[in-house]
């Protein structure tokens, strides 16, 4: 029987702890005699309430005891999480050869405790920009969840399930795999990749596919935006006509759609990272904060700094307007 120790923290989420325990609930009883027990630790021994404010019972603190694969549940704020005492039980469950894996935000804790050097993790794709932008490239993907060898993660929400079902395909067989997620009447996945940028509605391309490699063009182009007479010039496509095509399929020009994408990356920043707001400037295409903050206020009706309090991020900003 295989023992899952999941590790929660203030703030966890309680969508993913169900994802994981179901699916492993329904393996047992697919199966001829239970293949996996699980209990939950957190950080400290003391109980932690959910994102959505719920206490759950838990097993006990962060121990030395054998298991066979740790999952970590951070919460929106991680670095509550990223202390020396977790980061070396990390460390060390790593070295003991079990199954390390992480949902969401736990991606950061991972890197923070040198896990992710051979192998990126899964990060939502509101944390992902900022997670790079502190960590590097180097330590988180665009994949929705992913298993390899003594590694799994999750970019968090109801992926979390696939990355449940690959670690039974994982520790038994993909029939029982695929039969928990038959009668959870879900259908996984056929592909743990995110399918292009993140902030891409796909529906967009069956409405018109110059329009969609427009959009694209914008969501790889943040951090200096392109004209868009430029845009259209690389569509071959006339400035007018672009601008027909955002008007008639998404109701505003092309320069209010262009902005709209980059504050929604601003405030996705500002609530998923650390980055002072002077940095989210440049980061999404403003060339000082001031103009950041005039258009977000107008966007959003409430300053940077002041919506990255209310959201529960400290704020430790270079920003003085309000």
């Amino acid at each position: 029987m295989k023992l899952i120790t999941i590790v929660i923290g203030e703030g966890f989420p309680l969508l993913s702890l169900s994802l994981i325990t179901e699916p492993l609930r329904l393996a047992n009883r697919e199966s001829p005699g239970p293949v996996f027990r699980w209990r939950i630790l957190s950080i400290d021994g003391t109980t932690p309430r959910s994102s959505s404010g719920h206490a759950l019972e838990i097993h006990g603190g962060l121990d030395e005891a054998p298991t066979d694969a740790v999952i970590l549940l951070a919460s929106y704020a991680p670095d509550r999480m990223k202390t020396d005492a977790v980061l070396s039980w990390l460390r060390r469950r790593a070295r003991s050869g079990c199954l390390m894996g992480c949902v969401d935000t736990g991606a950061l804790i991972f890197a923070e405790a040198g896990l992710l050097d051979r192998r990126p993790a899964a990060a939502h794709h509101e944390a992902i920009v900022g997670f790079r932008e502190s960590r590097g490239e180097a330590f988180f993907t665009d994949r929705l969840f992913d298993l390899d060898h003594d590694r799994c993660s999750s970019a968090g929400g109801v992926v979390t399930i696939d990355m449940t079902l690959a670690m039974i395909s994982h520790f038994e067989n993909k029939r029982l795999a695929r039969r928990v997620a038959e009668i959870l009447n879900y259908r996984p996945l056929e592909s743990e990749r995110a399918d292009g940028s993140f902030g891409f509605d796909w529906s967009i391309p069956r409405l018109d596919r110059t329009l969609a490699k427009a959009i694209e063009m914008m969501l790889a182009n943040m951090e200096s935006p392109l004209p868009i007479r430029e845009i259209a010039n690389r569509l071959e496509a006339k400035d007018w006509q672009l601008r027909r095509l955002f008007l008639r399929h998404l109701g505003q020009s092309p320069q209010a759609y262009y902005l709209e994408l980059r504050l929604d990356r601003a405030r996705n920043l500002l609530r998923n990272s650390r980055e002072r707001v002077g940095n989210i400037s440049l980061m999404c295409g403003f060339p000082a904060r001031e103009s950041l903050s005039r258009a977000y206020r107008k966007r959003f009706k409430v300053a940077p700094s002041r919506d990255r309090s209310l959201y529960g991020q400290p704020d430790k900003s270079d920003e003085t307007f309000v």
